[in-house]
């Protein structure tokens, strides 16, 4: 497997091109997760896709899956330090 490579985007953008970009999911469902990070799955029947996000102690996303008929898409996030760029 590759290695991961970085990518530098801003919020803004990244959250524009995904399918939760309007904040809102046909279907919606919390999962327990055993190290407290909170779950969450979004469901778009239409769209034949599922995503899966863990979420950081801050609230934002630290990994990703994406799943259709046709593709398995995982990312995971790490944000740089305060002052860091």
């Amino acid at each position: 497997m590759p290695e991961p490579q970085r990518l530098d985007l801003s919020a803004d953008f990244f959250l524009a091109q995904e399918p939760y970009a309007d904040g809102t999911a046909p279907i919606a469902v919390r999962l327990p997760h055993a190290d407290g990070a909170v779950r969450l799955v979004l469901g778009y029947p239409a769209a034949g896709m599922n995503v899966l996000l863990t979420l950081d102690d801050a609230g934002r996303i630290s990994e990703e899956t994406l799943t259709d008929s046709k593709h398995l898409v995982t990312r995971r996030f790490l944000y740089p330090e305060p002052g860091e760029r």
